[in-house]
Order: structure tokens, then sequence, then C-alpha cells
């Protein structure tokens, strides 16, 4: 996985490549900056556009509307044509009349109505306020060996926190998210959390966390043992999750349909800490979670995100760059 100055330099090197490049990927500010034409697939078919993303997601959304009222325009001819039929078809003085209409009926063109992409929709739960202080890092050091990550760091967050890390490849935001939610312990200062704190980590590597040959169901209640079929449904629902996707084996769903179970099993904690190096997170979805880091900081209120790509940075209230042996 890129780090963000690798992307941004592989934005501006493609920009100059004069090859074709077919380009498969969830980024949406990657796709807008690179692309010239984007390949839509979707209801078994492929549907072609010329432009970058954002051209696209406008000239798809007018696209459906147009087709749209076309559709609705046609259903209420389709009616008109027919209850004229119904009326005088069997009347001897307007018969023939009945007859042209029929055939004018019979040689429309069979529209079929929109059907719009399913909207994904995460719902996390409420949980009580907590008073603070939340989670402090207080004069923090911490290295492997000799080399030293961080030294004498101070991070304080509070129940409205929305805080971005960001940082080159090996600069140690892993390192610092572990030693937020007490996974590593600091070699010289302290860690303060609230006793009813709660926290989960939402890695770059969350689909090995689960268990690949059990269905989504059947993790949740050994994850969770205790509860009633219905809560886990219901948690499982929170995060498009539902029905007979509940039900299959966990190898068997998509990365995005991984990425919402991952999310789902984050749903009690209080402090929700994501790296988002959520390449298998669809766009339609990860807009959902971005949306979603105001959902989770709405809802969970402490909210730490490893950012790789742009638009998760602009929905953080603080951006912190993660450096060798300082945090700036």
């Amino acid at each position: 996985m890129l780090d963000m100055r690798a992307v941004l330099w592989l934005e501006d090197y493609l920009l100059t490549w004069l090859s074709t490049i077919l380009v498969v990927s969830h980024d949406r500010h990657f796709l807008t900056s690179v692309c010239t034409d984007i390949i839509h697939m979707h209801s078994k078919r492929l549907d072609f556009y010329k432009g970058n993303y954002e051209t696209f997601v406008q000239t798809k959304t007018e696209k459906l509307k147009s087709q749209q009222r076309e559709y609705e325009a046609q259903m209420q001819y389709r009616q008109h044509l027919q209850a004229f039929v119904d009326r005088w078809r069997y009347n001897a003085k307007r018969s023939s009349q009945a007859q042209s209409r029929l055939k004018i009926l019979e040689k429309l063109p069979e529209l079929t109505p929109v059907v719009a992409e399913q909207e994904v929709i995460l719902r996390f739960p409420e949980v009580d306020k907590l008073s603070p202080p939340i989670l402090q890092l207080s004069e923090i050091t911490f290295g492997y060996g000799k080399e030293v990550v961080f030294k004498n760091m101070n991070i304080n967050a509070d129940m409205e926190s929305r805080i971005a890390l960001v940082g080159e490849n090996g600069a140690g935001k892993t390192t610092l998210v572990k030693l937020l939610t007490g996974e590593l312990s600091p070699q010289e200062g302290y860690r303060q959390a609230h006793r009813s704190l709660k926290t989960a980590f939402f890695s770059q590597h969350h689909v090995d966390q689960l268990v690949m040959d059990v269905t989504a169901l059947e993790f949740m209640q050994q994850k969770f043992p205790g509860k009633r079929e219905e809560e886990y449904r219901h948690a499982l629902g929170m995060f498009g999750v539902s029905s007979d996707l509940a039900l299959r084996p966990i190898a068997s769903l998509s990365g995005g349909q991984k990425s919402r179970l991952a999310f789902a099993i984050l749903a009690v904690p209080r402090s929700v800490y994501t790296c988002s190096k959520c390449h298998r997170i669809p766009i339609i979805a990860r807009t959902s979670i971005m949306l979603g880091t105001m959902p989770i900081c709405k809802y969970y209120r402490t909210c730490d995100n490893i950012c790789t790509n742009h638009e998760s940075i602009k929905r953080q209230d603080t951006t912190m760059a993660a450096q060798q042996v300082e945090l700036h």
C-alpha cells in the first residue's frame, strides 16, 4: 500500500504517461486526477463515460434522472393509449381508432425502471458520554531496539476528537495507534485512559482477523456469545450485512462486505481507530464511512484515522504528521 506522498507522486507521473492505463481503484481523488475515461460495471453490463470520476458521477446522476423521466413519461403514454383501446376497441364507430392505437402501443420500445445502486449506510449505535480525561499520552518515548520512533510525545483525545495521522510508510503511524489502544506499552511516559473506555482497531489487515469457514452470523455469535440471534442480525444489518449475506461463509463475501463485517464487530467500543488503507472498501461504502468519521465520532466521540487518501483527511478536525523521533 502506497503512502500519501507516493500516491501524489504516482498521480503526477501517470498524468505524463503516454500509454494506455487501466486503473481499478476506490480512491475518488486519484480517479478524478488521473482518469480520462470511466467504465462503470453494474447489472451485468458495462457503461462507458468520457471524463474523470467527478464528471462520471455528475453525468451518471443526470443520465439516471433523464432515464427515469423518460420511463415515467412512456408509462403515462402507455396508460393513456391502453385506456383508449380498452374503452373503444369493441365500439363499431371507433374500433379502427382503437386498433390504430393498439398498434402504436405494441411498437413502443420496452423501457425498464431505473434501478439505482444500493446505498451503503453504516449505523453506529449510541454510547454513554464519558467525563474527561478520555485518553492521554504524556511524554511518551518508544522505539524498536536502538531505533527511537517517538520521543517526548504528548496527545490528548476528548469526546469530540477527530484525529488524522499522516506520514510516510514506516514513520510509525500504526505504532502510534497501538500505543493509543494500549496494545504497546511506552518505554517512557505514561498512557492514561478513562476506566470505562473501550477501544477497537480497524486495521489494514482487518480481513485477517475474520474466520473464513464460518458465516458472518456464526462469527458474531462466537465473538460475542450470550445474545439472541435477532441481536446479532440487527448488529450486522446496521452495516449492510443482512438477510442471506449473514448466512454465507465469510470466505464467499467480497472485500467490501468483509470490511462491513469488521465494522460491525467494532460497534460496541467508544473509541475507534481506523487504518484507512481501506482499498477493499468501495467508494460508495467509503463515502459512508468517511461521513462515517462523523457518525463514528458522533457516537463513539473519539476517532483516530490513519490516512492515505485526501477525502479522509478532509473529514478530520486535527491532523498529526508522524515523523521519525518526534510527533508534531
